[in-house]
Order: C-alpha cells, then structure tokens, then sequence
C-alpha cells in the first residue's frame, strides 16, 4: 500500500475509508481500549497518523525526492505543470489536501495542552523571598 501511496492518495476519501476504520478497530484491540474512547484520543495517545496524514506525508516525501532522482522520467513526472483542465485531480495535489477530522482534533489539542502546561510568562520559577 505504501509503494502505491502516491497515487493511491489522491483518490477520494471514501476510498480508503475503509483502511481506517481497520485501523481504529485494530487499536481498539490492541489497546483493550473501552467503546466510549474517541479514534482522536487513541491516535494521540498511540502516536499513529490516520491513513490520509500517512498518505500525504509519503507523497510529500516523494515529490521532495523525486526532483533530484537520476532517471529523467520520474524527474519530468514530479514537476508541476500548468494545468489545462482545473477539475482533473493530479498526484500532487494531495498536498493542498485539507487535513482529516482526527489530524485537526489533535492539532488544536496539543496547542491547548501546550499552553495548559506551559509555565506562564518565563521559563525561570519565580524567587520567593528576598533577592540579594
């Protein structure tokens, strides 16, 4: 499935749907998780991408190597050209892809985690007492 990704990622959503809910059922089972748990937090919490940010991340990995690869072909395939009709999909544009519900939900929880836990305006704790 990785080797086809890039092509394989500019498909719609519903047609790798099906990967993911595998993917949430094999975490579930993994984890022993209970069935009021969110996809959201086992993903967090185990670290795993969805299947559309893993996707996109592969094919944005291709299209970065792919400029300086030695055969002309894959060199030519990887540049973007202008495009003659709008409404064709092309490999590439994956990556203007807006991210899936699950990448967005923990995004806006790690900046909300990141300001609960900060430690406010410095880094320094704060002197108690006099100060010499």
């Amino acid at each position: 499935m990785t080797y086809a990704s890039v092509v394989f990622a500019h498909r719609p959503h519903s047609s790798y749907r099906s990967f993911q809910v595998l993917q949430n059922k094999f975490m579930r089972m993994t984890t022993d998780s209970p069935w009021y748990m969110r996809n959201v937090d086992l993903h967090r919490d185990l670290d795993l991408p969805t299947i559309a940010q893993y996707m996109k991340t592969l094919s944005k990995t291709y299209f970065e190597n792919a400029v300086r690869h030695p055969n002309p072909l894959v060199v030519e395939a990887s540049t973007p050209v202008p495009d003659v009709e709008p409404k064709r999909r092309r490999p590439k544009h994956v990556l203007d892809d807006p991210d899936d519900k699950i990448t967005t939900d923990n995004v806006s929880q790690q900046h909300t985690h990141t300001f609960l836990t900060s430690s406010g305006r410095g880094s320094l704790p704060r002197s108690r007492g006099r100060s010499d």
